[in-house]
């Protein structure tokens, strides 16, 4: 007994001292959890602060510029226009302020799940890879479609319904997805000033106004088109999702569905490196067999030899 009871207590000081460090983690890490909300929450109101304060900015012009055409006639007119438009710029600074901000690192975290899902699952059917984007009645306004085989042909639009699809043919075997790019397009649509091109540079040439202006996906664009290849080559930097390798890549697949849309014709994608440059390249018209001699398309660069053709 004299040994036994020794032994037993040095097991209950371990079982008390195991206890007490997994209440101290429990503390910290609840600790953690309250000062991460935290911190989001006074981001999350930085930022409205920020419009905030140019609400009031502005509306602050709109009076004094209102309050100028009171005191001066001769420039009544003019003052009073400065004032409206402070004045209308204030009401929707204020009223369209976003009440949620979502980092883009949480954007890309998400995307990374779903492009290695998409991925894994291509390459256990055994598909090429090759991303088709095929045009399709309803929303979204075109399909992603994985061929099987190297030389293939677009399936009809009842087959590309299902994601795997099964042709009367075999080069017609593959799988169709909805591309990420898809319900993007619609919110891409909303925000044109006009209509969606029906040329490879005007469409082009919004997407990446949209990319970089309207979504902030991107720094900076450069477009370059080649109507008698059938290519559009544009090169983003600061690219959110600047993942080459990524199944589906977001910004090619708004690309690809917007040009697929405007061109009423499938469209494919591939998506490279170029120094700091994330480089998406469209073509469209080709023969799947064609090797591509492109001296372009083999190193992912973006060259642009005076004016190139639209198409």
């Amino acid at each position: 007994m004299s040994e036994t009871q020794p032994r037993e207590a040095v097991v209950d000081g371990d079982d008390e001292q195991a206890t007490e460090r997994i209440e101290d983690l429990r503390a910290q890490v609840d600790l953690l959890r309250s000062e991460n909300e935290r911190l989001r929450h006074e981001y999350a109101r930085a930022r409205q602060a920020s419009y905030r304060r140019t609400a009031l900015g502005l509306g602050a012009v709109g009076a004094v510029a209102v309050a100028g055409g009171l005191v001066f006639p001769a420039a009544r007119e003019v003052l009073f226009v400065l004032g409206a438009i402070g004045v209308f710029g204030a009401v929707l600074t204020r009223y369209l302020t976003p009440e949620r901000f979502v980092a883009a690192e949480t954007g890309e975290r998400i995307y990374a799940a779903q492009a290695d899902s998409l991925g894994d699952l291509t390459g256990q059917l055994g598909l090429e890879p090759t991303w088709v984007y095929v045009p399709v009645e309803g929303e979204p306004p075109a399909r992603l479609f994985v061929p099987q085989h190297s030389e293939y042909e677009i399936p009809d639009e009842a087959a590309l319904e299902r994601p795997l699809v099964v042709g009367d043919r075999d080069a017609e075997r593959g799988a169709s997805f909805v591309p990420t790019g898809g319900t993007l397009f619609r919110e891409f649509e909303r925000s044109l000033t006009g209509s969606l091109g029906t040329a490879p540079r005007p469409i082009a040439e919004q997407v990446a106004d949209a990319l970089i202006e309207g979504f902030e996906l991107a720094e900076t664009a450069e477009v370059a088109v080649d109507g008698d290849a059938g290519r559009v080559t544009v090169a983003l930097t600061g690219a959110v999702y600047a993942d080459a390798e990524a199944v589906d890549n977001p910004l090619g697949s708004l690309l690809a569905v917007a040009l697929a849309d405007g061109l009423d014709q499938p469209v494919r994608l591939e998506t490279t490196r170029s120094d700091d440059d994330l480089v998406l390249t469209c073509r469209w018209d080709m023969d799947e067999g064609e090797e591509e001699t492109d001296e372009t398309a083999a190193t992912g660069t973006v060259e642009t030899d005076g004016e190139e053709p639209d198409s």
